[in-house]
């Protein structure tokens, strides 16, 4: 296996543990640490065909991710912020399509990117201290990279709206009433959770649960036109000059 500048990863009794390791950026997001999960999707799971779970986590207790790098965001070209979107939809659409189950172990503070990817996952497990918020709309943007489309899923439409328009960070409790993720445990218990829970998977029919995982993705509603328009309703507002101000001022208070 690769030694990756962004990720961490090992595999133990058929289950493939990814963690976002980027701590000097509090695992914030930016083009490079996509790419890199590309390369893993692509060179280090769909080769192998012993993993039949992905549990995606952190190397941080208190951090998931901070969501999209400001420092770099403020530096991308208006141009260039559709095709940003569409790469970021359409890595975090591999992800959502592995054939395997895909579990996501959160910690800490998990925001825009991070919480899309999160939606991508098929079980969401969170420790006690995590906190979770979509908010774009805070510095003059939509989400980018499918929650408009993933989190109505989940959570239902009106949940969803008033998540995404009041740009509240939400704690564990609060996440696991709206069902947002499917079980609270103590931080300190996370891991071995998750494990359990991949041990009992890894139990049953691969085949089975592949076909299983395709049928119930065929029943959820994807509108590809949707995730289409988000990323050119994020382009104009992107390219407003809002954002990058908004940003700014930010940065410089920090």
């Amino acid at each position: 296996m690769v030694d990756y500048k962004f990720w961490l990863i090992k595999i133990e009794d058929n289950i493939f543990w990814l963690y976002l390791n980027n701590p000097n950026k509090k695992n914030a997001f930016d083009i490079a640490v996509v790419n890199e999960l590309e390369q893993i999707l692509n060179d280090e799971i769909k080769q192998n065909n012993d993993i039949r779970v992905l549990v995606i986590t952190t190397s941080l207790d208190d951090i998931f991710t901070v969501g999209l790098d400001i420092k770099w965001l403020v530096t991308l070209d208006d141009s260039k912020s559709k095709d940003m979107t569409r790469k970021l939809q359409k890595i975090f659409s591999k992800f959502e399509d592995l054939p395997i189950p895909v579990i996501a172990a959160v910690k800490g503070l998990n925001l825009t990117a991070g919480f899309e990817l999160m939606l991508c996952a098929d079980i969401i497990i969170a420790a006690d201290n995590a906190r979770f918020g979509q908010v774009e709309t805070k510095w003059g943007m939509t989400p980018a990279a499918g929650a408009t489309q993933r989190l109505i899923r989940l959570i239902g439409p009106l949940k969803a709206k008033e998540l995404i328009y009041t740009s509240r960070i939400i704690n564990a409790q609060e996440a696991v009433k709206i069902g947002l993720i499917n079980e609270l445990v103590p931080l300190a218990e996370l891991e071995v959770r998750v494990k359990d829970l991949a041990k009992l998977i890894v139990k049953n029919s691969g085949r089975a649960i592949e076909l299983s995982k395709q049928l119930i993705q065929m029943g959820i509603y994807n509108n590809a036109e949707g995730f289409q328009m988000e990323g050119e309703a994020f382009q104009e507002l992107f390219s407003s000059g809002e954002p990058k101000r908004k940003l700014k001022e930010f940065l410089e208070r920090s």
